[in-house]
Order: structure tokens, then C-alpha cells, then sequence
């Protein structure tokens, strides 16, 4: 999510909903994500948020706003889980719409694979455990992610986070069951871009009819859990509960990442959060 911090510009708003913004975080085709802090209602603390602005014609639909508010709604009241960043609240109805969630002070996956290759299986086993469990907290409250990628997953110094769920406005999808399983498809194809630095399908994420996954450059032992997640039939997928077992084998994920991650991938989670203390103020960070 985050492609590089800068102070906020001439055109950009000061304000957004309860949150006083400090900083852009990146650029996106739904908008422009801010730095932003204040209390998500009256009486809450103030803390530290990714405030998302939506382009307006990407939620005409009266239906897609409903179920954006009401997946906010129940994050913020069920989903908690140190894999999940916080829901901190929407504006969908006015004429700047937005959604926000707790900023994570870290860098995107997808960043980090371009910069410095690969993660070893020991780092993507513990990742992998982590965004199992993210699924497990967001299915839990009925939540499906919808577009969990390397791009929608944050390493932070602490632990690895699943961000802007539920956001991928245009997806097409069946069933319920069918979302959730997607959801486990597209963690497995996370963990072969983490494990491999390339997508298992050519130029899609979708898997073609008689295609098989490209699992080249996979450590040979993760191949088995990974080609399950990526099975063309949805329910032949492993639940999340099964995948964070035979992943994580000895529960890496709850130790910090920066105990398993390399260390230029923690250099630069720390730089970035150095970034954001200086957009904002020491004084404020943390707070």
C-alpha cells in the first residue's frame, strides 16, 4: 500500500472525517492514501490511521456502500488480531468518500520481494502463518479480504498485517464458501510471490482451466501446502486453521518479524517507520 511518504500538497485536503492529516502514503486507481491521526469517534483514543480516499464513481452502487459500511462495522467491533490492521472507520455518502484503518509503520511485501528478492523458508513459513491467521480472525467475523496480495500485505518491525480488506470494488466472485476459499488461493499465491519473486500463474492470478501452478524457485517444502491453496477446485482448499498449522510449524509468527525476517527487509521497515515519525512529530507517533 505504501509506495513512498511525502508531506501533504498544495491540493490535498487538511482533513478527513476525525482525522487530521499529516502525510501521503501512496497513489492508487481508487485514490490517495493519507497519514492521518485523531479518534475514530468521541471519547476513544487518538492514534495513527491510513485513511483511503475513494474515487466517487468507484461507489455509485447504494448495495456496494452498504456492504463496504457494514464489513467496516464488523471488523471494528470483532475482528481483533495482531495479523489484521484495525478498522477505524468510513465515509462513503459525501462528496470525498474514504475508509480508514490503523496505520501499520512498515513497508508492503511486494516492495520489500522487488528491492531484496525473495524471503527464505523460514521467514515465509512464519509469514505464512501470520496471514493464515489473518483469515482465520476476518472469516471468523463473516469478512472475506477479496485482495489479499503482496501489494495488501505490510511488514512492520512488530508483525505482518493484512490490509485494505474487502476493498476490491470490481472483483467477481460466487458463492460465500467460494469467497473464502479465494481468500486461501490468494494467500497462496502471496507466499509463491514471497518464496519466489514471481506470480504462479503467468500474467494472471486466476488459475487457467488446465494450467498448473508455476512453483519455480519454491523451497521444495513448501510446495505441498502452497499447490493445495492454488487447487483449481475451491473446496479442495485447505482452511486457514489447517494452513497456519503446517506452515508455522513452531509459531514464528507470534515472535516479532524482526526476529525472522532478513535484515534488509528490517532496515527498511525501520526506515519507513523513522519516515512516518518525522511527518508526524515524534510527540504524536505511538500516541
Amino acid at each position: 500500500m505504501i509506495q513512498g511518504m511525502a508531506g501533504l500538497g498544495s491540493a490535498d485536503p487538511q482533513q478527513l472525517g476525525p482525522y487530521r492529516l499529516h502525510g501521503v502514503l501512496g497513489n492508487g486507481r481508487m485514490g490517495t492514501v493519507y497519514l492521518g491521526r485523531g479518534a475514530p469517534q468521541r471519547g476513544a483514543r487518538k492514534q495513527l490511521v491510513a485513511v483511503r480516499t475513494l474515487r466517487p464513481e468507484l461507489i455509485r452502487d447504494r448495495p456496494l456502500r452498504a456492504r463496504l459500511r457494514q464489513e467496516m462495522q464488523a471488523a471494528a467491533a470483532s475482528v481483533r488480531s495482531p495479523y489484521v490492521a484495525d478498522a477505524a472507520g468510513c465515509e462513503l455518502d459525501g462528496a470525498s468518500p474514504w475508509i480508514a484503518n490503523s496505520f501499520v509503520p512498515g513497508v508492503s511485501l511486494e516492495l520489500l520481494v522487488a528491492k531484496y528478492g525473495p524471503l527464505p523458508e523460514s521467514s515465509v513459513r512464519a509469514l505464512g502463518g501470520a496471514l493464515a491467521r489473518s483469515l482465520m480472525a476476518l472469516h471468523a467475523a463473516r469478512i472475506t479480504h477479496r485482495d489479499l496480495g503482496a501489494h495488501n500485505v505490510m511488514l512492520a518491525s512488530d508483525t505482518p498485517r493484512a490490509v485494505d480488506y474487502g476493498l476490491a470494488l470490481g472483483r467477481m466472485s460466487g458463492p460465500a464458501t467460494d469467497e473464502l476459499a479465494d481468500d486461501v488461493f490468494d494467500l497462496g499465491a502471496t507466499l509463491v510471490f514471497a518464496s519466489s519473486a514471481h506470480q504462479p500463474f503467468a500474467g494472471n492470478m486466476l488459475p487457467m482451466a488446465r494450467e498448473d501452478p508455476d512453483l519455480t524457485g519454491v523451497p521444495d517444502g513448501l510446495c505441498p501446502a502452497l499447490f493445495a491453496c492454488l487447487h483449481k477446485t475451491p473446496e479442495s482448499r485447505p482452511s486457514p486453521s489447517v494452513l497456519a498449522s503446517a506452515l508455522d510449524l513452531a509459531d514464528t509468527a507470534e515472535e516479532p518479524a524482526v526476529e525472522w525476517l532478513p535484515q534488509p527487509y528490517v532496515h527498511e521497515i525501520q526506515q519507513a517507520a523513522e519516515a512516518a515519525r518525522r511527518l508526524t512529530g515524534r510527540r504524536l507517533f505511538g500516541r
